[in-house]
């Protein structure tokens, strides 16, 4: 196997004639350059930069790095939440005018917490949910067994009865044409006063303006986002002003060993191909995950 890394500097569209494999991101302006391009394994887990069409009608094999993110991801869930129900954000603005007040805070134990798509990610939040005693309730499109960390899992039409239960909604579902603005004004208008929303998958996936007016009106008590409808932020959001909404910026799938597992994920799926066995995490393009 003969492997081209692409010097500093270089276009990749300049390196693509006659490459068979590709580790990285094939973008549709550089699609007419692979001429030789069969398999294409992504470095991340969402795929939606590649579903254009011309990549969802060619032969071309999508892989990707699902399943790689669910330790870190599912960490700064609850590093939000938690900043939420103990109102860490709040306390943070104290500490700059040196203003010592005690304020409200809420245990997360007993509470029901819905979690919307079930992969590596939801499946990471639900374990360690399971440890602070949430109630836990879960919707997935797909067939699987309910794991021993979630109480009911149904398919996505129980949505609905999800939202109504719910404390708290993790959003950990890929942007799709189903799931696009999923969480809209009726949704939300299902939500017990005082719930709590943390979005850790794609921004796309909730309506932002239902979702602002849910929190206005008191039926969400605060949002952690990780993701937003449009990256970066625009800087007239009123996501950046409202008080309780913590904003992170795409970082939930930093961690220091994020490279090393998505290097060997290509290495273990580069022999299975050089093989000819069936490759790991390969993406259906036209469910888009």
């Amino acid at each position: 196997v003969e492997v081209v890394f692409l010097p500093e500097g270089e276009k990749q569209a300049d390196y693509l004639s006659g490459v068979e494999v590709l580790f990285g991101r094939l973008a549709e302006s550089e699609f007419d350059r692979a001429d030789a391009l069969k398999w294409v394994q992504q470095p991340h887990a969402g795929a939606e930069g590649h579903l254009y069409e011309k990549f969802k009608n060619s032969d071309m094999v999508l892989t990707n790095a699902g399943g790689l993110f669910g330790p870190q991801i599912a960490e700064h869930a609850f590093a939000l939440l938690l900043a939420l129900t103990r109102q860490i954000h709040t306390q943070l603005a104290f500490m700059k005018t040196r203003h010592w007040e005690r304020v409200p805070c809420l245990e997360l134990a007993g509470m029901t917490m819905g979690i919307i798509g079930l992969g590596g990610i939801g499946q990471a939040i639900a374990d360690r949910a399971k440890a602070f005693e949430f109630r836990i309730i879960a919707v997935d499109p797909e067939d699987m067994d309910c794991p021993d960390s979630v109480d009911l899992l149904e398919k996505m039409d129980y949505l609905p009865e999800l939202m109504s239960q719910s404390n708290v909604v993790m959003v950990c579902c890929p942007s799709t044409a189903e799931t696009h603005k999923m969480l809209s004004g009726d949704m939300f208008d299902r939500l017990a006063e005082g719930s709590f929303l943390v979005n850790v998958s794609r921004g796309k996936v909730v309506d932002e303006e239902a979702m602002i007016a849910a929190l206005r009106s008191g039926k969400l008590a605060g949002i952690g986002l990780d993701v937003t409808y449009t990256e970066p932020c625009p800087e007239d959001s009123p996501l950046w002003t409202e008080p309780n909404v913590i904003l992170t910026s795409h970082s939930a799938g930093s961690s220091q060993h994020i490279r090393r597992r998505a290097m060997v994920r290509f290495v273990d799926n580069l022999h299975r191909y050089v093989r000819g066995e069936a490759l790991q995490n390969v993406v259906d393009k036209e469910k888009g995950y």
